[in-house]
């Protein structure tokens, strides 16, 4: 039987930094690794919010991208 197994994860957060001379966004992304499996989405979201307002940049949002394994 197969079997999946957490590896890790990583908190992304998006901020703009305007637009270019096309009118485009610029985007700028923080990543912030190894996140823990037991983070609620309460937590990333607490945490995000707070990390963000460290920045001078305008906040977008944030996502999260997990790696697991898997093994037969």
């Amino acid at each position: 039987m197969a079997t999946k197994t957490f590896e890790n994860a990583t908190l992304r957060l998006k901020f703009s930094l305007g637009v270019n001379e096309k009118g485009q966004m610029i985007e700028k992304t923080k990543i912030f690794r190894n996140v823990s499996e037991q983070a609620t989405i309460e937590n990333l979201v607490n945490v995000g919010t707070a990390l963000a307002s460290l920045f001078q940049y305008q906040f977008i949002g944030s996502g999260l991208t997990t790696q697991d394994s898997i093994r037969n």
